[in-house]
């Protein structure tokens, strides 16, 4: 089967997804913002700056909208400082930030199925350098080498979680993802911090 490369792109970006949301299944509220040591963001600012990534590459800049304020994309930007991070309480919490990204995920998708391919080459325009394609390979990277750090967190925490990569193929991952959401729906509440 061929692909273009926006649905290559897609599914590179829907196979990191997965691994990232599988990456904190099963954590408890505690967690999301443990410290396991000064130099190492927790799980849920890990989990945001990821987010906030994606927001900026598609919905922002292609779509025109807004789901995580200023506030938000600037807590969990790339360059906030430890102290920053430490010396404030996260804008936001960290059910809506995983509702808000869902939200994010579904829009870019469903945009970036609608495209021209054209579109896809073209220069990313905050980054020029890059194209849009290249931008989301960059986020689909983002994504692993973070979910990365929150396995080792987790283990670090005794709650190891489940292991990586997974999801490669589209049943696999539609597999994980229904238990993943099947998860958050059922704990979702208990994430109000």
């Amino acid at each position: 089967m061929d692909l273009t490369a926006a649905e290559m792109a897609i599914e590179g970006i829907e196979i990191a997804e997965c691994n990232l949301l599988q990456s904190f299944q099963g954590i408890i509220p505690d967690q999301v913002y443990s410290q396991i040591m000064p130099d190492v963001n927790s799980i849920g600012w890990i989990f945001g700056h990821c987010a906030i990534h994606l927001h900026g590459v598609v919905t922002l800049p292609y779509q025109a909208k807004r789901i995580f304020s200023d506030e938000v994309c600037q807590y969990f930007r790339y360059g906030t400082t430890k102290e920053e991070i430490l010396q404030s309480a996260p804008p936001i919490t960290f059910r809506e930030l995983v509702d808000g990204y869902l939200v994010v995920s579904k829009s870019s998708i469903e945009y970036l199925k609608r495209i021209d391919e054209e579109v896809i080459y073209k220069d990313f325009e905050p980054q020029p350098e890059e194209s849009l394609l290249q931008m989301l390979y960059r986020v689909a990277f983002h994504y692993m080498g973070h979910m990365g750090q929150i396995v080792m967190i987790r283990r670090t925490l005794g709650n190891p979680g489940r292991s990586f990569v997974d999801g490669v193929t589209k049943p696999r991952r539609d597999s994980i993802l229904k238990r993943w959401h099947e998860w958050w729906s059922s704990n979702k509440d208990a994430f109000n911090i």
